[in-house]
């Protein structure tokens, strides 16, 4: 009994001390032990801040650090409340630590002092040694996966092997000789555009670009054969002694000759200033008697160009797009790369959108918002300005935001087309009722039931807000995307939305 009224004599002399001197507040615990740890993980420090003062006070902003990140609460702390205060240390030094940061607040000149100490044996594998950096100078990121190249024939689209291939820029130089294998995969190859070279006996050699990105790892080359310029298919299969050929019922070279440049001239109109393969393909087969079905160009979708003159996607080789963005834009979002990197990565999206494609915008922080809903991607400027005028601020209710999302593709579905969730998120969702495994098994349900797919956008280095959102990609049938840099913003959705919309 004699140790109770002690204890309460302490809290109530520190309360009258911090009173004296301008404060009003009382800190628990006075000094975060973690004591020795033997895997340091950037663990948490849970701090809680009473006001024990007359009137309300709000915490002030805390200056960036590279090795300290608290986490204050938001809004007015009134009389008599409690705040919890989050606490991370991040440092590459083993052995003893203390660390003290001043906390101010409103209704006082005095800050109050958090102190963390503790004793670091080693470090966790997924241990961060500087706190994720505000600065736009951090090296490019490494693809998560081996970039894969797979070689085939142009005309046939067989696998080839036996090939040399050389993939280059200022970092790298890699080659492989003589595959085994159509495919060859190369590992730990940062972010940015490549040169590739794939040179085969019996074909022309072919040098071809790729960017590779978090998305982006899988590449396909087109090799054509030496001997064939034109692809001629039989006229009838039938009798393979008698196989031949016919155009336009030519029975020599020089008539055969002006219908191929016939054709040429038909297929250069047809396809003025769009690359459709780096060699021209003609494939001719016999028709009726109809003279104007005698001579066919076939050209497949994967050789069609991606965007048209106007510079969005070719309708002829993507599907319309019924694309439902879900931001987070709790206060966590509000730094340099994150917020601003979306931005960019949305509107280098908008950029190549066409009339067909809708565009709708939910926001979710401590309240849900349809900001646009089912604009066409043709609207640009509207589009344009409410991304330009997110702000971040509040909580992360994410749950309402997601049933919200579905509720919104649903209304805007698009038959034979990419209709899908692009969640965009740096934590967990923080709602009442949030459960993962109901959020993994709704995901799963659209996917599967309703052909709308869920994507995901992960800012920041919350492992746990990571896992959630690459498992609720993978039950919702989509993909997890990174952007941890200015080139990825502007590729990221892009790549995205063309590898969902691409007709089979």
């Amino acid at each position: 009994m004699a140790s109770y009224f002690k204890n309460h004599l302490i809290i109530i002399l520190i309360g009258l001390l911090n009173t004296a001197y301008g404060q009003s507040t009382i800190v628990i615990p006075a000094t975060y032990d973690f004591g020795t740890v033997a895997k340091w993980k950037n663990d948490t420090a849970f701090f809680t801040i009473e006001n024990t003062g007359n009137s309300r006070f709000v915490f002030l902003p805390i200056g960036y650090s590279q090795d300290v990140l608290v986490i204050l609460p938001q809004g007015y702390i009134n009389p008599g409340q409690k705040a919890s205060v989050k606490f991370i240390y991040f440092t590459q030094n083993r052995g003893n630590f203390k660390k003290s940061v001043p906390i101010y607040y409103t209704t006082s000149n005095e800050p109050v002092t958090l102190t963390i100490k503790g004793k670091i044996i080693d470090f966790h594998r997924d241990a961060m040694l500087n706190c994720p950096s505000l600065s736009d100078d951090s090296s490019p990121a490494i693809a998560e996966k081996p970039v894969e190249i797979q070689v085939i024939d142009a005309i046939s689209g067989e696998g080839l092997t036996g090939f040399d291939i050389i993939i280059k820029n200022d970092d790298a130089n890699r080659l492989i000789e003589k595959t085994s294998k159509n495919k060859v995969y190369f590992e730990d190859l940062k972010n940015g555009k490549y040169k590739v070279n794939v040179s085969l006996s019996g074909y022309e050699s072919k040098e071809q670009e790729i960017t590779v990105n978090r998305v982006t790892r899988k590449f396909i080359v087109k090799l054509q054969p030496d001997e064939s310029p034109f692809v001629l298919i039989p006229a009838d299969k039938k009798d393979k002694e008698d196989e031949t050929i016919v155009l336009e019922n030519s029975k020599n070279d020089e008539g055969e000759k002006r219908d191929i440049e016939a054709l040429h001239k038909k297929f250069n109109e047809k396809f003025k200033g769009k690359q459709i393969i780096n060699k021209d393909v003609i494939v001719v087969t016999e028709g009726t008697s109809d003279t104007t079905k005698k001579n066919t160009l076939v050209v497949k979708k994967s050789d069609l160009p991606d965007f048209n003159d106007l510079g969005v996607l070719n309708k002829d080789k993507y599907a319309s797009n019924n694309i439902v963005f879900l931001i987070d834009v709790s206060s966590s979002m509000d730094r340099p790369e994150k917020l601003p990197y979306l931005k960019k990565a949305v509107k280098d999206m908008v950029k190549i959108l066409r009339k067909e494609d809708l565009v709708t915008i939910i926001v979710y922080s401590s309240k849900v918002k349809v900001l646009l809903q089912g604009e066409p991607g043709s609207n640009k400027e509207s589009i344009y300005s409410i991304i330009d005028g997110l702000e971040a601020k509040g909580l992360s209710h994410g749950t309402e935001g997601l049933y919200l999302a579905y509720k919104n593709a649903r209304q805007n579905f698009i038959t034979n087309g990419n209709n899908q969730i692009i969640l965009v998120s740096d934590g967990m969702f923080n709602s009442d009722d949030f459960s993962p495994k109901e959020m993994f098994k709704l995901s799963k349900e659209k996917a599967d039931l309703e052909n709308i797919n869920t994507s995901a956008i992960g800012f920041g280095k919350n492992t746990e807000a990571i896992e959630f959102m690459k498992t609720l990609t993978q039950y919702g049938s989509g993909n997890f995307i990174r952007i941890l840099s200015e080139h990825d913003a502007a590729t990221a959705l892009v790549n995205e939305i063309m590898q969902n919309s691409i007709k089979p």
